[in-house]
């Protein structure tokens, strides 16, 4: 009997206030990244494979997911079945109870899928509260959740029009490091 391998799409969310961002940081780094978590938990699972985590979106240091994703192999002991999808959301999520970050949902994908690359779309949300003078008059729930915007002369409108600019293909190259992994910026 060999081994089982079976590569999963896992949908999460967290609470990122206290992470570096989505991504891995360095183990010597005071402040770890969600991704560090996720690995972790999926280590405690005890897979044959050494685990890699391929997220498909990234988030910047205190920046919350209502929902990310991201595709991990695992290689379980000979004669083990892989994991149903229910008992790795399960596992996954007691073994995450102590961090705000929660899986929401997982499916088996086939072998050549990529979490990063297979993606169809990725939305935004931006949040952000206007007319204050100090962060203090945020309400309490909302200070980890929106940027305050101490302006009378906030324009809806003018917002809109530049988020207008975004839509349709551009090419963003300008913006990537000079040794990236992805082959085209036309986005």
């Amino acid at each position: 009997m060999c081994s089982s391998k079976a590569r999963y799409l896992i949908f999460f969310q967290y609470f990122g206030t206290k992470y570096s961002g989505v991504m891995k940081a360095p183990i010597h780094q005071n402040v770890l990244g969600v991704q560090n978590y996720l690995e972790d938990a999926l280590r405690k699972l005890r897979p044959v494979n050494e685990i890699a985590v391929f997220i498909s979106s990234r988030t910047d240091s205190g920046v919350h997911a209502l929902q990310n994703s991201a595709h991990v192999e695992i290689q379980r002991k000979e004669g083990n079945m892989p994991f149903s999808e229910q008992v790795l959301v399960d596992a996954l999520n007691y073994h995450l109870q102590s961090e705000p970050i929660s899986i929401i949902k997982a499916f088996r994908v086939p072998d050549t899928f990529h979490a990063r690359y297979c993606a169809l779309s990725r939305t935004y949300l931006y949040r952000f509260v206007t007319g204050v003078t100090h962060h203090s008059q945020i309400p309490v729930f909302e200070r980890n959740l929106c940027w305050a915007l101490p302006t009378q002369h906030f324009s809806t409108e003018a917002v809109q029009d530049a988020a207008q600019l975004l839509k349709g293909t551009h090419d963003f190259s300008t913006f990537r490091s000079l040794n990236s992994e992805t082959p085209l910026d036309l986005r």
